[in-house]
C-alpha cells in the first residue's frame, strides 16, 4: 500500500521508511503560524495530522464527514498511529 508523509514546509514524500516517522514529528519544533502541522496520508485518503500542541486530526480527505480530534497526544502515540496507518492494507 502507498502512503506519503506531508512535511512541515508542504513537501510530500511517498513511502519513506516508517522508522523515519519520529523525524517527521520532530519537524513540529519549528512550526509557526503559516506552517502548522505534519501528517501521514494513506492511499485510501485517510490522514492523521499532528500539531505541536499535541492535537491530532484523523480524517478522510476525499470524503465528506467531520474529522475526529484528539488533544494531548504524545509523540510516541502519534508515531504509533502513523505506523498503523502506513502499514494498513
Amino acid at each position: 500500500m502507498a502512503y506519503w508523509g506531508n512535511h512541515l514546509m508542504g513537501n510530500a514524500e511517498q513511502n519513506f521508511p516508517l522508522d523515519s516517522l519520529p523525524k517527521l514529528y520532530d519537524e513540529l519544533a519549528t512550526a509557526n503560524g503559516e506552517h502548522t502541522d505534519v501528517s501521514l496520508t494513506h492511499e485510501s485518503e485517510w490522514c492523521i495530522s499532528a500539531f505541536s500542541s499535541g492535537l491530532i486530526v484523523w480524517e478522510n480527505v476525499a470524503r465528506e464527514g467531520e474529522p475526529k480530534h484528539m488533544d494531548g497526544v504524545s509523540k510516541e502515540k502519534t508515531v504509533a498511529l502513523w505506523k498503523l496507518l502506513g502499514s494498513s492494507g
